[in-house]
């Protein structure tokens, strides 16, 4: 017989206005592409139970409205978080540059680990062909990089690449906090010891 562990991550998916939050949301959780979805109002809320490394995680996945009307409400949904997917869009450079501040925001209000682990993606790959230059990929890469984050490029439309972006997120929360168990056993065997 085999046990699972069980985990819940709180993680929030930020990013700029109809940069496809919602629609990644939706294609991770089973539901189809829709091309006419209406612009998030603040935040929207989903649970999605997976399997992962042989691990039942239920994510609690916070789809927050990119639209600057809302970014002071936003701070009272970072907290608790675990984990952030950031997400901009390849065909609007600037959503790219928008990225930075988005996780700061995050950073700064989620106290959850000292250095929140990040998953930074590029939405609407399969319109690739509409970007003129080629190197916006590697962009996203250099700006993952910066932050510390991994990188993953997507399209909500066809799902490619979707399940892999909540897969690695799941994955640096279970190494961080792995790693903060481990350091809160070591600091309590040390205090039994003395």
């Amino acid at each position: 017989m085999c046990f699972m562990s069980k985990y819940i991550f709180k993680i929030v998916l930020v990013g700029d206005g109809a940069v496809g939050k919602t629609s990644i949301r939706r294609r991770y959780m089973g539901a189809g592409f829709k091309a006419d979805l209406m612009a998030t109002m603040g935040a929207d809320f989903a649970f999605f139970r997976t399997e992962i490394d042989g691990n039942e995680v239920e994510f609690q996945i916070w789809d927050l409205a990119g639209q600057p009307a809302f970014r002071n409400v936003m701070k009272a949904y970072f907290k608790g978080s675990m984990g952030c997917l950031a997400v901009y869009d390849i065909t609007q450079p600037k959503t790219l540059e928008d990225i930075d501040s988005w996780v700061q925001e995050v950073h700064s209000h989620a106290d959850t680990f000292p250095e929140l682990p990040v998953v930074i993606i590029g939405n609407k790959i399969d319109l690739r062909e509409e970007i003129p230059n080629s190197a916006k990929t590697m962009h996203g890469f250099i700006k993952a990089k910066s932050l510390n984050a991994d990188f993953i490029e997507t399209s909500a439309k066809t799902g490619e690449n979707i399940t892999e972006a909540f897969t690695t997120l799941a994955r640096q929360i279970f190494s961080k906090t792995s790693k903060l168990r481990d350091e809160w056993r070591n600091s309590h065997d040390f205090l039994k010891k003395g």
